[in-house]
């Protein structure tokens, strides 16, 4: 498969292993097909844009950041989206290593999913003299003043997992999300073409967090993947905002209303884990390879979704590695201070794990990072 060259123009691939399968799918034309699109997420995410710039243009003019920290020492600032989810675990671990690795001071924070609350601490890292601030955006709209402020500060930017809509933003280091979302639609369409004899049947998508660019990317790539498939029909399309417990509210909604359900794309590990208690709670799970078994197939690959996988609860994982994600975006700031040219966009690998592969030697090279991580 071939990357999506609209979206995905200046994307750089990180050079892994021969023996790891990397994953990317191609992607068309944007839009959802044969359901609703969601509509929630948009009014907040612009009323937090205009509160923060509000507040940037508030701000008195800074003076240019200095060179270096106290004692040469470069001081980064850090502002996590949330730590209730292992994948941001995950990234905060790897920006403390990275952190170490490079011999950075490093000052962080943590916005617990408020984004005006990710805007008033990316300010005052903004105050406290750092030489580059890594942001992991909640919103990628009302992050965008941030940003603007610290080109103002001449402070670099780097975004991590989730970018911003806005401002200059030196290095962007994530997943390819957008093939991430395809290879979630192909993975369903062969499973159901062994299943039928062709692709055909029912399925749900439930959309990660409303208003991140990682969202808003997985969802493209499925939505233009599944819509390739004209007899595979999506039956519902609703927010699990990457959330355990909003995906199980809505896949228990969901499994009321539909008595015929093949499969589930989930956007993250969180939303499907809520979906598969949802699928236990409705007495509706069937194991694999009985004829009525709904598909369950999603992403990062937490601690959770590997045990699921090993149960037979959930199908598969399209892992991604904070860890190594994270620790590269800090490599990037050190390149930068020292006049080495960055990539503007970086794309880390993805690998899909299921049971076939869970233990396999190519599994244990690309890394299970979630044995790293303990919440």
């Amino acid at each position: 498969m071939a990357w999506n060259s609209a979206r995905l123009n200046g994307w750089r691939w990180f050079a892994a292993p021969a023996s790891v399968g990397l994953l990317c799918a191609a992607a068309a034309l944007s839009g959802c097909s044969k359901s609703e699109s969601p509509s929630s997420g948009t009014a907040a995410s612009d009323a937090a844009a205009s509160s923060a710039a509000a507040m940037a243009s508030a701000a008195p003019a800074a003076a240019p950041a200095p060179a270096s920290a106290a004692g040469g020492k470069q001081k980064i600032g850090f502002s996590i989206a949330t730590l209730n989810n292992a994948f941001f675990v995950g990234l905060k671990l790897g920006v403390e290593k990275g952190a170490k690795d490079q011999s950075f001071e490093l000052v962080q924070t943590n916005a617990n999913g408020d984004a005006q609350q990710q805007v008033n601490d990316a300010n005052n890292l903004l105050s406290q003299g750092i030489t580059a601030l890594v942001l992991n955006p909640i919103d990628s709209k009302a992050i965008i003043p941030v940003v603007q402020k610290a080109n103002q500060m001449n402070i670099p930017v780097f975004t991590l997992d989730r970018g911003s809509d806005g401002g200059k933003v030196t290095a962007f280091v994530a997943s390819d999300n957008v093939a991430l979302g395809a290879t979630g639609a192909k993975w369903i369409a062969d499973q159901l073409t062994k299943r039928y004899g062709s692709a055909k049947g029912n399925v749900v998508d439930l959309i990660g967090l409303v208003g991140t660019t990682a969202a808003t990317d997985r969802e493209k790539g499925f939505s233009d993947e599944i819509a390739k498939y004209p007899d595979i029909k999506v039956v519902a399309r609703q927010e699990g905002a990457f959330d355990q417990e909003k995906s199980l509210n809505a896949m228990t909604s969901i499994l009321q209303k539909f008595p015929q359900i093949d499969a589930v794309f989930g956007a993250n590990d969180d939303n499907t884990v809520g979906a598969e208690k949802a699928i236990d709670n409705a007495g509706r799970y069937k194991p694999a390879g009985d004829k009525d078994h709904i598909l369950v197939i999603g992403a990062d690959g937490t601690a959770q979704a590997l045990s699921a996988i090993r149960a037979g609860k959930q199908d598969a994982t399209i892992s991604q590695n904070p860890i190594e994600m994270a620790a590269k975006s800090l490599s990037f700031i050190a390149d930068n201070a020292a006049g080495k040219p960055v990539p503007a966009t970086y794309a880390w690998p993805t690998f899909l794990i299921d049971k076939s592969n869970i233990d396999s030697d190519d599994t244990k090279k690309y890394g299970l990072w979630s044995l790293q991580v303990s919440q």
